[in-house]
């Protein structure tokens, strides 16, 4: 049965916007208000702004009279590309309808508004394209697949503690004893365990992962998935800026770093 979908809403300038304006009339020369200027944009970016994106429906959405669109369930949407000289395939997002009619690169196409998330999702966990690029017909500003999922990585630590995603059993990293050694880390870890009579052993580990270190819990128990979001929130104070990668044991990684390495808690 077809589905309400919202396509072509408006999307007003956002604070990002203003941020950008801003930008482009700071000299180079001044790195401490270009530096706060970036640090305020890429705050925006993550955790406020909204974007428009240009997309194809494998079928004709039919419009309604109260502006919304029916979609037919089996229709597939697809979010357009650009081919940029420099960085080859990218993402282009747009912070308003005043940037988004500098584009005449598409043609017939419909526009969807997403956040961050959504678009760190689609770029991160493919490699369909190099990166997001912002106003690409004004502001040009790449953000490459790697910054992309480093700072959904580090928004996640933020809201849950934890970072999910990130490491597979083909992912490439550095898995070693943790040093130094977090024994206010490992002392809650161990506590928040007791309280729960499923999880029968915790292995804490370091981890290098891009150049970035962090820490890495492997949980012995049912489902370990659970778990995670509690010891992931139990974590926050704990960890500073480092990552913390929550991983079941059963797993060929769990195995990996468990191997002839004593837990930091074991049932009785």
């Amino acid at each position: 049965m077809p589905s309400k979908f919202k396509i072509n809403d408006p999307l007003d300038p956002q604070m990002l916007h203003q941020f950008l304006i801003k930008r482009r009339s700071v000299s180079e020369s001044d790195t401490e208000e270009v530096n706060q200027l970036m640090n305020a944009i890429a705050a925006e970016i993550v955790m406020n702004a909204r974007f428009i994106c240009a997309v194809k429906f494998s079928s004709e959405p039919q419009k309604q009279k109260d502006g919304t669109y029916l979609l037919d369930d089996n229709a597939q949407i697809s979010f357009l590309l650009l081919e940029n000289e420099q960085f080859g395939k990218i993402f282009p997002i747009f912070t308003d309808e005043s940037e988004l009619k500098k584009c005449d690169a598409f043609s017939d196409y419909y526009t969807v508004i997403a956040d961050f998330d959504g678009i760190s999702g689609m770029i991160a966990d493919g490699n369909a394209c190099a990166g997001m690029m912002i106003n690409p017909f004004d502001d040009n500003m790449f953000i490459s697949r790697n910054v992309v999922s480093k700072w959904r990585e580090k928004k996640q630590i933020l809201q849950t503690g934890r970072a999910s995603h990130v490491i597979t059993d083909k992912t490439p990293l550095d898995i070693h004893a943790p040093n130094p050694y977090p024994m206010q880390l490992s002392n809650k870890l161990c506590e928040i365990a007791k309280t729960i009579p499923e999880v029968n052993a915790l292995w804490l580990r370091g981890v290098t992962l891009n150049g970035d270190e962090g820490y890495m819990l492997v949980i012995e128990a049912p489902r370990a998935e659970r778990f995670f979001d509690s010891f992931g929130s139990a974590s926050k104070d704990f960890i500073g800026n480092k990552s913390l990668h929550v991983i079941p044991s059963d797993g060929e990684l769990g195995k990996r770093a468990t191997q002839n390495v004593v837990p930091i808690y074991s049932k009785e």
